[in-house]
């Protein structure tokens, strides 16, 4: 009898770890996230002004490599980054950032006079730009509950290569909550002032 007992009081020793552990071993599902325009034109608004438009090509861009990964950077102290591993991109940062400023400025421009568009290689080749936008990322990321902060040097470039406006650039939004969904906001916020910004030099020109 005594060791039927034993042996029913390993076997459930043995199945409450295999729960414990268990439970150890799994861990919570990512959050994937995306910067988001703040009310630019449809692609469809852009496809039916292309023809005649002057062309605005946006990039290329860099960024910090610090901000080049996939999980999303936040600032816990004057010298201390975290480092999230359950909430990231939804793809590159940095194709995200110029996705973003391209509506962003397509936004601000008369649809009937500008075609934006992202810069590449083949569309420098294809579609020559009357304007390109190059950017410099110093900073780009925030605090949870506080606020993000953007520092961006940026140019427009003429169709000989030369340099027609620059502007060196340092945009703060508040973070309108404790989560990474108002984190992102807010970044793509900042990202939208600074459409702003490159939509008003472009029209000066």
């Amino acid at each position: 009898m005594r060791n039927i007992l034993f042996d029913r009081l390993a076997l459930y020793v043995l199945v409450l770890l295999a729960f414990v552990f268990a439970g150890c071993a799994s861990s919570p599902s990512s959050k994937f996230y995306e910067l988001n325009p703040m009310g630019a034109q449809t692609a469809e608004t852009q496809r039916d002004s292309r023809q005649g438009s002057v062309v605005v090509a946006v990039g290329p861009l860099r960024i910090p490599d610090y901000l080049d990964r996939p999980q999303i950077v936040t600032r816990s102290g004057k010298n201390e980054l975290d480092i999230s591993e359950f909430n990231r991109w939804a793809g590159s940062i940095e194709n995200n950032i110029i996705r973003v400023l391209a509506e962003d400025i397509s936004g601000q421009l008369p649809p009937d006079r500008f075609f934006v568009v992202r810069w590449t290689p083949l569309i420098e080749t294809q579609l020559p730009a009357a304007y390109r936008i190059e950017m410099l990322v110093n900073r780009f990321e925030g605090s949870l509950g506080s606020a993000v902060t953007l520092n961006v040097q940026w140019g427009v470039f003429g169709k000989d290569k030369g340099m027609l406006f620059t502007k060196e650039a340092r945009i703060v939004e508040q973070v309108n909550g404790n989560s990474y969904d108002a984190l992102v906001e807010a970044m793509s916020k900042a990202l939208d002032r600074l459409g702003r910004d490159i939509a008003t030099a472009i029209m000066s020109l």
